[in-house]
């Protein structure tokens, strides 16, 4: 019996069979493609959630610098002016501006205007901040001065200076330690520090020169424990 198949004939059988492999071949690559492409989808997700994640914690630092300036402001706004004080949201500082206020010219002691100011000012203060106390690192209170002291050079004065502000920021310290309550006695010795800044932190004056009043000066210095947030961050990045 002759067969009918052609050379053409297996020639198309062996092309349509060609056509089947590399049929299968692209439904297999077209799925490994679509695998990887969900992959490369999910990871993106990944990492974009991941990123909202920090920026929801960086966030939530920036929210509570904010929360406990607004806190400060409410406690003192009505204060601020007859006590010569003002607060800056930058640092979270309580400064008070008035030098003859504060400490005899010259000297370590406390006049009694400030005293009473301390008085009704540091147990309000140490009220206030406790709602913030895991968010705060450290209370910081600085005396300042100007860059002047007389019949010295520059550097003797900036010593002399230095000697004089750790003793009117320890003065200041002890003061607020006899006001406060017996219940914040351990708080106030593990995160309140007294430090004297000499005239390392002048104010000046808009033509440039210094301001000596407001350079001689207290402020109360509230340090947002930022290394808790980035350990958070961390942690996050971690995961």
């Amino acid at each position: 019996m002759v067969s009918n198949k052609t050379p053409w004939s297996s020639i198309s059988d062996l092309m349509t069979a060609l056509m089947v492999v590399f049929l299968f071949i692209s439904i297999g690559y077209s799925y490994q493609i679509t695998q990887q492409s969900q992959k490369i989808l999910e990871q993106s997700n990944q990492i974009e959630q991941r990123n909202n994640e920090i920026s929801n914690i960086v966030s939530e630092w920036r929210d509570y610098k904010k929360l406990i300036y607004k806190s400060l402001l409410e406690e003192f706004e009505d204060d601020l002016r007859n006590w010569d004080a003002e607060i800056t949201e930058e640092n979270l500082s309580i400064r008070f501006n008035n030098p003859s206020v504060l400490f005899r010219a010259g000297s370590s002691e406390i006049s009694q205007e400030f005293n009473d100011i301390l008085r009704d000012f540091w147990p309000r203060y140490i009220s206030t901040i406790k709602n913030f106390e895991r968010y705060v690192r450290e209370v910081r209170i600085e005396g300042h001065t100007s860059s002047e002291w007389e019949n010295v050079n520059l550097n003797e004065a900036y010593f002399n200076n230095m000697s004089l502000s750790q003793s009117r920021t320890r003065s200041a310290l002890q003061n607020c330690y006899y006001y406060t309550a017996e219940e914040d006695l351990l708080w106030v010795r593990k995160n309140v520090t007294a430090n004297g800044m000499s005239s390392s932190r002048l104010i000046y004056n808009d033509n440039g020169s210094e301001n000596v009043e407001l350079s001689r000066r207290v402020e109360f210095t509230i340090v947002v424990d930022s290394s808790r947030k980035l350990q958070e961050i961390s942690q996050e990045v971690a995961e």
